[in-house]
């Protein structure tokens, strides 16, 4: 990552290539507030890596029934989870209660050329940080505002002392998960027949990642086992397997300004629990346009979607995800929209 968030004031740590995880609360009085930063907490300093954060879309969404949204900027996609963790600190504004739970903001952030593990990956650390650390946050988020305290008492220092250990161990679960996650997907998916899969296998190789337990995630020469993606090998690939939905055809309707998106399942079988949405963007901010269930979906079917546009807006980006058998939503095609470039129906 420190090849587009270049700043000299932060010397470079080899994980910032794969992944940059924050862990954020929301200060009533400053804002977005970073406890933790992974693997790297000098990075919270660094207005480059700062900036998408702030303008995440995560920020603006309630957590009810939020699995989590995705923002891309500049090379990285940036998947953001929020939950509520228990609180008992006394509030910095009126009409907040003592116990009014604590907003947690997480960020996984990926290069694109990996972003297709981001929804995995994202769900596993969040599951993991709530099962080991909910209750402990209030206390990290205590000692984050305790040390703004220019005069530290020792009951201060006390404070400030336990909020370090906690994340001390937070830090160890984020770097035992991430290892632990690429290992074993890598195994899991090196043969796998998708071509995006493929690339991303590529990238750790190329890099040269290692993942065994003592390793910090260093580029380490160790994917023997590992083919590399060999786009000459792309006519041997079963396309209908790699891209289960595609767009065959999206028109701009100018007379009742709507978007029509045809999309086909490719597979031979029925996809069920679908989700689509669309929403607009709109410096950094997404918000939904449309959103439509489809219970079941037939082989090689073509559905027609329509959705109105929102005026002075030429953006947009079109989602389709599955609710998988755990309840989380896996992300099997998305397309950026831009009404200048798609071609205009009057009728």
């Amino acid at each position: 990552m420190a090849d587009v968030f270049n700043n000299a004031s932060v010397e470079k740590n080899p994980n910032e290539d794969l992944c940059v995880v924050y862990v954020l609360y929301f200060d009533e009085k400053k804002g977005q507030i970073p406890l933790l930063m992974y693997p790297d907490d000098r990075l919270r300093s660094n207005k480059k890596y700062m900036r998408p954060i702030h303008y995440h879309p995560v920020w603006f969404l309630e957590t009810d029934d939020l699995d989590h949204i995705d923002l891309e900027y500049k090379g990285y996609t940036f998947f953001g989870k929020k939950f509520l963790a228990k609180s008992e600190r006394k509030k910095r504004r009126a009409g907040l209660k003592e116990e009014t739970p604590e907003t947690i903001v997480l960020i996984v952030s990926l290069p694109i050329e990996i972003d297709i593990f981001g929804d995995d990956l994202i769900r596993i650390l969040t599951n993991n940080i709530r099962a080991k650390f909910e209750d402990q946050l209030s206390e990290v988020i205590v000692s984050e505002i305790a040390s703004e305290n220019v005069i530290k008492t020792p009951k201060i220092q006390e404070l400030i002392s336990e909020g370090n250990k906690i994340k001390l161990f937070l830090r160890e679960l984020i770097d035992n998960t991430i290892k632990d996650y690429f290992s074993k997907v890598i195994e899991k998916k090196s043969d796998a027949p998708s071509l995006k899969a493929q690339k991303a296998i590529s990238y750790f190789s190329i890099r040269g990642f290692e993942f065994s337990p003592l390793s910090s995630l260093k580029g380490e020469n160790t994917f023997y086992n590992v083919d590399l993606f060999d786009p000459k090998q792309q006519v041997a690939v079963d396309l209908s397997t790699t891209t289960p939905l595609s767009i065959n055809n999206i028109y701009f309707i100018e007379n009742s300004q709507e978007i029509e998106i045809t999309v086909q399942n490719n597979t031979d079988e029925e996809l069920n629990n679908i989700s689509i949405t669309i929403t607009h963007v709109k410096e950094f901010f997404e918000k939904e346009v449309m959103t439509q269930q489809v219970d079941i979906w037939f082989p090689h079917e073509e559905l027609l979607f329509i959705s109105p546009i929102v005026p002075h807006i030429d953006e947009y980006l079109f989602s389709i995800r599955q609710l998988d058998d755990g309840g989380d939503r896996e992300k099997i095609l998305t397309q950026r929209i831009d009404l200048k470039l798609i071609k205009k129906i009057t009728s």
